[in-house]
């Protein structure tokens, strides 16, 4: 049975339980959220060959997911000879004109340059939004759905008065900012705050597995930021090898707390496998499959209510889950 992304989750034939439990498993891990037309632009020119050129800058910053790749002298020669990558180009009702690049070929293109495309499956990032007027927040969210549009970035935008039992961006901690993104179905939080009173900036911070960032600038600026350090964080992971390592969770003893662990686990950077070894009184075993070394695994699995155990081994992971944190 297969799950959201490359994920592969294998279901013992002796628990019949957990088979009936599945399907809300899956739902709850399945937070990478597929990107809508990755390879489709619109730009303001009206000029074929301009326009192209200008589109194939933007889906390459998508596509590899930082702003780099548009400076990158390797792909240099992608936006030169940008038509020949086109599928489809026309002009809007405004004068715009919309460009649509064939992505097998595309794909192909940047594969021989050497360089690592981001998996069209991106985290999704559960935005809160600080306590401002209702205009300048409209403005905001106008702003950050734009950008994320632009940089090919699932969002989901709460108010800090309402999202779902976290404290004020001021005061929510990491884990708990985490937690609370992890429960709202996403895999990364974006805080935003004022900078200082008065000030037309905000402080961002970023809080994913493993991965922390701080900003001060505009919607845009955070969007932009974020991305890069997303992207870049997966990309490593996914090209580090994989490892074969065996997880022990205590605590795990209602079905609610099974479907949130084996979320939590699903959402840790480079996971791509979950095989369910047993269940023994409130003690999950878990074989999984995962990008990079054991401390790797070890520092992403460190969150979404799971706290590493003290008694930790060499050859197995150890963590009490800790239901609503």
């Amino acid at each position: 049975m297969h799950c959201a992304g490359e994920f592969f989750c294998s279901i013992p034939r002796r628990t019949p339980l957990l088979a009936a439990l599945f399907g809300s498993v899956w739902m709850a891990a399945a937070s990478a959220a597929p990107v809508p037309a990755l390879f489709a632009v619109t730009v303001a020119d009206s000029d074929a060959p301009r326009a192209a050129q200008q589109a194939m800058h933007i889906v390459l910053i998508r596509l590899l997911g930082t702003r780099e790749a548009a400076e990158d002298p390797a792909l240099a020669p992608l936006i030169e000879d940008a038509q020949h990558y086109v599928q489809l180009e026309r002009s809007t009702t405004q004068g715009a004109t919309q460009v649509i690049f064939d992505d097998t070929k595309l794909r192909a293109a940047v594969a021989a340059t050497g360089r690592k495309v981001w998996n069209a499956d991106r985290p999704l990032v559960w935005i809160v939004l600080p306590t401002l007027s209702s205009a300048a927040t409209e403005e905001l969210r106008t702003q950050l759905t734009s950008a994320a549009r632009l940089r090919a970035l699932p969002i989901a935008l709460v108010s800090a008065d309402s999202s779902a039992g976290t404290d004020s961006p001021e005061s929510a901690n990491v884990a708990g900012a985490l937690a609370a993104a992890h429960r709202a179905g996403a895999d990364a939080a974006l805080l935003a705050q004022p900078a200082a009173p008065d000030s037309p900036s905000l402080q961002w911070t970023l809080i994913a597995p493993g991965l922390q960032g701080h900003w001060t600038g505009g919607a845009a600026a955070a969007i932009d930021e974020a991305t890069d350090a997303l992207a870049r964080a997966s990309i490593e992971i996914d090209s580090a090898p994989l490892a074969d390592v065996d997880c022990h969770i205590h605590g795990v003893a209602l079905l609610p707390d099974l479907t949130a662990v084996l979320g939590a686990v699903s959402s840790a950077a480079g996971v791509t496998e979950i095989d369910i070894r047993s269940i023994v009184a409130d003690e999950l075993t878990l074989h999984l499959r995962a990008h990079g070394s054991r401390s790797e695994l070890a520092r992403a699995l460190a969150s979404g209510g799971l706290r590493a155990d003290s008694a930790n081994v060499a050859d197995t992971l150890d963590y009490r889950y800790q239901s609503g944190q």
